[in-house]
C-alpha cells in the first residue's frame, strides 16, 4: 500500500533525523505517532526530496530580503572539516558569523583548494551582503588569495588557535566537531551523491530550526534578526511551508514542470513561516 505523506509528517521525519535519531528508530516513532508503517528507505527519500527544495526557497527569499532584516557581525570564522565516506572523503568549508553563530556560506568539496574556498567566501558575502572586518582561520595557506580576491583587501585574515591545539581556531571547531560526530554516526548512508544533500540539510537545521543553549535558546537566524519566532514553532514544518510557497509563487510561473507533486493540496492547516511576518 502506498501512503501519501503530509507536510507535517515529512517535517516530523526531518526534525527527528537532524536531531540525531537513526532511521530505524524514526520508523518506529513514525508508526507510533501516525498509525501506519513506512520504511527506512522511504524516510531517507523524503529527506533527499525536501532538503534541496527548502534550501532553494530560503536562498531566494533571503536574497530578496523577505526573511527579516539580518544584522551580522564584523568578525567571521572560516574552517574546513573532513568527512569520511564509504569510498573516499569530502571536505566541508564553513564560513560562520562569530556574533550570531549563523553559517553564512559553505562549500562541499575535495580537496580544499583556493577555488573551493573562494566559493564558500562568495556564498557568505552574498548572504551577509557585506564583507567582514576580520576573518579568523587556523592558518591554512590556501585561504590567503581567495580572501583578498573576494573581500578586496577590506578584511584582515587572522590566525586564531587554541593553546597547545595546533590547527584549532576557537569557536568554530566545536561547531564543526558537533556536525562531524553526527555525520560519522550515519555511516550506512554515506555516498558522494547523497552526502552533500544531508550536509545542506544539517546547515539549514542549524541556522533555522535547532535552538542553541549558547544563544539563549534561540536559533542563529533569530539572533541575526534580533527577534523570536512569532509562533514559537521551531520545526522543519516552517521550512517546508516556505518551500511550498516558493513553488507556487516562483517555480509555477517560471517552470511549470518543476512544480511539487501536489504537496500544496495536502498541506492541511497552514503555518506561516515566522520570518515572513
Amino acid at each position: 500500500m502506498v501512503y501519501i505523506l503530509t507536510l507535517k509528517q515529512d517535517a516530523f521525519i526531518l526534525d527527528l533525523f537532524y536531531a540525531g535519531v537513526c532511521l530505524r528508530k524514526i520508523t518506529r516513532l513514525f508508526r507510533s505517532n501516525y498509525g501506519f508503517p513506512i520504511s527506512a528507505a522511504t524516510i531517507f527519500r523524503r529527506i533527499l526530496h525536501w532538503v534541496p527544495k527548502a534550501d532553494e526557497a530560503l536562498s531566494y527569499y533571503l536574497e530578496r530580503g523577505e526573511l527579516g532584516e539580518f544584522r551580522f557581525g564584523d568578525i567571521w570564522e572560516i574552517d574546513e572539516t573532513y568527512l569520511k565516506l564509504k569510498k573516499g572523503e569530502l571536505a566541508l568549508i564553513i564560513v560562520r558569523d562569530l556574533k550570531t553563530g549563523f553559517d553564512l556560506g559553505t562549500n562541499i568539496t575535495y580537496p580544499v583548494t583556493a577555488e573551493a574556498v573562494k566559493v564558500a567566501l562568495e556564498n557568505a558575502k552574498a548572504t551577509a551582503k557585506k564583507c567582514p572586518l576580520e576573518l579568523r582561520c587556523d592558518g591554512l595557506s590556501v585561504y590567503d588569495a581567495p580572501v583578498k580576491e573576494v573581500f578586496e583587501n577590506s578584511t584582515i585574515l587572522s590566525v586564531h588557535k587554541r593553546i597547545k591545539k595546533a590547527g584549532q581556531n576557537q569557536a568554530i571547531e566545536g561547531h564543526n566537531g558537533g556536525f562531524k560526530g553526527r555525520f560519522n554516526a550515519m555511516k550506512s548512508i554515506h555516498s558522494g551523491e547523497k552526502s552533500p544533500i544531508i550536509i545542506k540539510g544539517w546547515v539549514l537545521d542549524y541556522n533555522w530550526v535547532n535552538l542553541s543553549p549558547g544563544l539563549c535558546d534561540m536559533t542563529p537566524a533569530e539572533v541575526a534578526t534580533e527577534r523570536k519566532s512569532i509562533d514559537g514553532n521551531h520545526s522543519w514544518l516552517t521550512l517546508l511551508e516556505l518551500a511550498v510557497r516558493y513553488s507556487k509563487e516562483v517555480l509555477s510561473s517560471r517552470e511549470p514542470d518543476r512544480r511539487f507533486n501536489g504537496e500544496e493540496k495536502r498541506r492541511g492547516q497552514s503555518l506561516l513561516d515566522p520570518f515572513l511576518s
